[in-house]
């Protein structure tokens, strides 16, 4: 066997291993990413915060558009705490007409 012979056969060495440590990492990397989507699904989902404010966009930039109680799903807003929504609330924010922010306040007379 010539020079060039050997060299290439030493390179086809290499190639085949090199194709069997991607295809270790592949396996690896399909248990792992298993293992991690049952771990998530064992996993209750996150508490929804007890208020949130429905942004809307603007000429001028975001701004308050409406209150909700955090697990009302016809809105979809920012986390905020029960002091944020009322002072937001007392300054004409308009509440949910669903989830009734402002009852569960107490502001409604």
């Amino acid at each position: 066997m010539g020079e060039v012979e050997a060299r290439l056969a030493s390179w086809r060495a290499v190639a085949a291993w090199l194709a069997w440590q991607q295809r270790q990492a592949e396996q690896t990397i399909a248990a792992l990413e298993a293992e991690l989507a049952e771990l998530q699904a064992r996993r209750p989902p996150p508490a929804p915060p007890e208020w949130k404010v429905e942004m809307m966009r603007t000429a001028g930039g975001p701004r308050v558009h409406r209150v909700h109680v955090g697990d009302c799903t016809i809105g979809s807003g920012k986390p905020a705490d029960r002091e944020q929504v009322r002072r937001m609330l007392a300054e004409g924010t308009e509440a949910c007409p669903y989830c009734g922010p402002d009852n569960l306040l107490g502001l409604v007379g």
